[in-house]
């Protein structure tokens, strides 16, 4: 399902945690153990006990023009509105189950676009991604969350192309952040945006940084620019030209998002580069086992009050606190995201370029310094 790559938002990229998911492989045995339990508490859907639902999937795979491979259930509750996508790695059958109270509360070209969203999300392997629940180290945590609410708006996406409808696509959303019906709701999408500039003019939201799920807000404003694209029209053979393609509202999204997160993921990011930056380059300075004045004042200008500090350490401590503290920042920096373990070692290959020194040695340090990061 390659095609749908193109519909990807630039954000939703698990390449940057090393995750490459054409090398995970389908495995022929299923595990069943969970489909047992669906059968025994969940009803199947089929046209025979869900008519206007099986027609809804029906219709989503029509439109995406894709197989089939999917159980779908109903489960009972009467509280939440919600779908799933269940046991969706290569390794397992996918089960969609939607619950009771989002059928009820949904019109069809509604629950079309949730199950579509739900569809994208074994599409794009989204189970494959890391879990935040299990990293302790924040930073790494961060830039999980920020790659799960980037999967959202890839599965939005797909929603809309499954249910062709950018009106019902915003409705769901409404819905199903509200919980009411159409019996309360007014529907204009103006009023809705207003509330998401009210938002951003208050600036960083906390609750939004350690989210799994942008903002309903976000998700909306994201939904209408993708409305406007080429790809979007293409898709549809409208024979219309988008305001935009996918990449500029890719950034359009990503500035929405940071008015409402702030800059302390990508600070936090920087503060570690700058960190394991530092002490690779006093490391490869010292490769030679010599720190000349010249070096000296180089390395100060390169990083201020910081080196001092580094300086004076190395001169009144043991021999091996270099190593701890490059080990430290390194294992630190290990946990980054790719394009920023690639700009670190840049930059450390520009500084064991400029210095002076045993090239060899510094060739080793270089290398050592990269397999840290690896």
């Amino acid at each position: 399902m390659d095609h749908f790559d193109k519909y990807k938002f630039k954000s939703d990229n698990p390449n940057e945690f090393g995750i490459d998911l054409k090398k995970f492989k389908k495995n022929e045995i299923l595990d069943e153990s969970h489909l047992s339990n669906l059968l025994s508490h969940s009803i199947r859907i089929s046209e025979d006990i869900l008519p206007s639902v099986s027609q809804s999937i029906d219709a989503v795979i029509e439109k995406l023009e894709i197989k089939n491979e999917f159980d779908f259930f109903v489960t009972s509750d009467n509280y939440q509105a919600n779908a799933s996508c269940s046991l969706m790695s290569p390794f397992s059958k996918p089960f969609i189950i939607l619950t009771s109270k989002l059928i009820e509360l949904l019109s069809e070209k509604e629950l079309e676009f949730v199950i579509g969203h739900e569809v994208a999300h074994y599409i794009y392997q989204h189970s494959l991604y890391p879990n935040h629940q299990n990293e302790e180290n924040r930073n790494l945590r961060l830039n999980i969350l920020n790659l799960s609410r980037a999967a959202e708006i890839s599965a939005d996406r797909i929603g809309i192309l499954a249910c062709g409808d950018l009106e019902a696509a915003l409705r769901a959303n409404i819905k199903l952040t509200s919980g009411l019906s159409d019996k309360y709701l007014n529907f204009k999408f103006s009023a809705y945006l207003d509330q998401l500039r009210e938002i951003e003019t208050i600036g960083k939201s906390n609750n939004q940084l350690w989210s799994t799920h942008p903002s309903f807000l976000i998700r909306m404003q994201a939904l209408i620019w993708f409305s406007m694209t080429n790809e979007f029209n293409e898709f549809f053979k409208t024979k219309k030209k988008g305001t935009y393609n996918i990449a500029e509202i890719d950034e359009k999204i990503e500035n929405s998002k940071q008015k409402m997160i702030g800059n302390e993921i990508e600070t936090s990011n920087q503060e570690i580069i700058n960190r394991a930056f530092m002490w690779g380059s006093l490391n490869l300075y010292l490769s030679d086992k010599k720190f000349t004045k010249y070096e000296q004042e180089e390395f100060k200008k390169a990083f201020g009050d910081d080196a001092k500090k580094a300086i004076s350490l190395i001169k009144i401590t043991d021999k091996n606190m270099l190593q701890k503290k490059v080990d430290s920042s390194f294992l630190e920096a290990s946990k980054m995201l790719k394009t920023n373990k690639n700009k670190l070692i840049d930059k450390l290959k520009r500084v064991a370029e400029e210095i002076s020194g045993d090239v060899r040695k510094k060739k080793n340090v270089l290398n050592d310094l990269i397999k840290l990061l690896k």
